[in-house]
């Protein structure tokens, strides 16, 4: 019943479009339904942040759509062939990598988005608490790869590459990506990606990738030193509905070219996004610490670091630059 309701509001909405008032005889006629039934989806869309006028004798006029990441603004004419074919919408969850395990077991279909306003529980890399609060971006994405495990890191590298296109395109700014897992501005972090995996010994048969965006929310206090949002970086607040909208058109390109094959091209495409080639850094990795200088990132997405005791390879770890 959901799923109809929900296909009758986007019709309704292709046919208010943006051209003026549309009465509701015609409406009714269009949709094959009475004009009870278009008031009452009418009402529904208004609930969801929609301005509609109505005015007597002429009809309805969309004024203004709300800024809100509803399926309803998000599918509608986004063209991508796996990333996006459905989206489920929370006002809040506890977590948005949480209920899209759920959502695995009933046998969801792949590219299936999860975004909620608000995560009571969002989590970061090693359980560290990831801060959600209203107007940021919050969305999990549901893929079946059937790669090899060890090419996992991968996803998170499609992932941060499509997350850094799609701020360019909506908003002229120069994100660069930080291994393993974080989008930063001025050094500063403006998104983090979690990756979880269900594998066997040679192919993923699922992956849950989350990512959080700062776009126009507020930081805890404790955070301004070390994070940021867009609204402060660009100067004014950004569309969360085109800049999603515009993620998960690049991550279906990436995510295409991974599953040919092509891990050369993220691999480069990660690279020529990043600033840690020729770094000194430190990584820690647990009680583990390593020095080098990275020469690059193999097509695992783990990093080549030049050491003291000679090259290595880092699977994991927490990246500190010197």
């Amino acid at each position: 019943m959901e799923n109809r309701c929900e296909e009758m509001r986007d019709k309704l909405l292709c046919l208010l479009g943006d051209d003026g008032f549309v009465s509701g005889e015609r409406l009714a006629n269009d949709l094959r339904v009475s004009r009870t039934a278009v008031w009452k989806q009418i009402e529904s869309l208004r609930k969801l942040g929609y301005e509609i006028e109505s005015v007597k004798n002429k009809g309805y006029r969309l004024v203004s759509r709300p800024d809100v990441p509803i399926p309803e603004e998000i599918i509608s004419g986004l063209d991508t062939q796996i990333v996006g074919r459905g989206v489920v919408y929370f006002k809040a969850l506890s977590s948005t990598n949480v209920y899209a395990r759920k959502l695995v077991d009933d046998g969801v279909a792949e590219g299936t988005v999860v975004v909620a306003d608000v995560q009571h529980r969002g989590r970061g890399r090693k359980d560290r608490t990831w801060f959600s609060p209203e107007d940021g971006l919050w969305f999990s994405v549901i893929l079946s790869p059937g790669i090899p495990p060890q090419r996992g890191m991968m996803l998170t590298m499609v992932a941060s590459v499509s997350v850094v296109q799609a701020m360019r395109d909506v908003t002229g700014l120069s994100p660069v990506i930080k291994w393993p897992n974080d989008v930063l501005i001025d050094g500063k972090k403006v998104c983090g990606v979690l990756t979880e995996l269900d594998a066997e010994m040679d192919r993923i048969n699922y992956s849950i990738v989350g990512i959080g965006v700062n776009v126009n929310n507020r930081l805890d206090e404790g955070l301004y030193e070390k994070a940021t949002t867009l609204l402060e970086e660009f100067g004014s607040k950004v569309s969360r509905v085109q800049l999603l909208r515009c993620i998960l058109k690049r991550f279906d390109e990436n995510y295409l070219r991974l599953m040919e094959g092509d891990y050369g091209f993220i691999r480069d495409k990660w690279v020529s996004m990043s600033n840690i080639v020729d770094r000194k850094v430190l990584v820690r990795d647990d009680d583990k610490t390593i020095q080098g200088i990275v020469s690059g990132v193999d097509e695992d997405g783990c990093l080549i670091l030049k050491t003291d005791s000679g090259t290595q390879r880092i699977f994991s770890g927490d990246v500190e630059y010197l």
